[in-house]
């Protein structure tokens, strides 16, 4: 029970706030747009196909897609960290 109820007030006041800072808002929706993106992009290039070695585990074409989904959107999101914080300390570097 107070579980949910810290769920819940974390939930509301966090939509208060974003109500009450609708810019800090608007870059909110924004990132969650971007990863929504991500997963969507993720999801459509990922495989469904089971490898006969794995079907004694019981693996569906479903499971493995969402595997492989896991995956590529990882690797995805490691490849923009990587990028940004090498864009930030070379941009350091050349600048002074």
């Amino acid at each position: 029970v107070m579980v949910a109820f810290a769920a819940i007030a974390t939930i509301f006041f966090g939509i208060q706030k974003m109500i009450q800072n609708t810019k800090n808002a608007k870059k909110t929706m924004y990132t969650v747009a971007g990863l929504i993106i991500v997963f969507i992009i993720a999801y459509l290039l990922a495989s469904d196909e089971v490898l006969n070695s794995y079907e004694k585990y019981e693996t569906t074409a479903s499971s493995s897609k969402k595997v492989g989904m896991g995956l590529i959107t990882f690797y995805f999101l490691l490849f923009g960290a990587i990028c940004s914080v090498l864009y930030a300390e070379l941009s350091n570097v050349f600048s002074k």
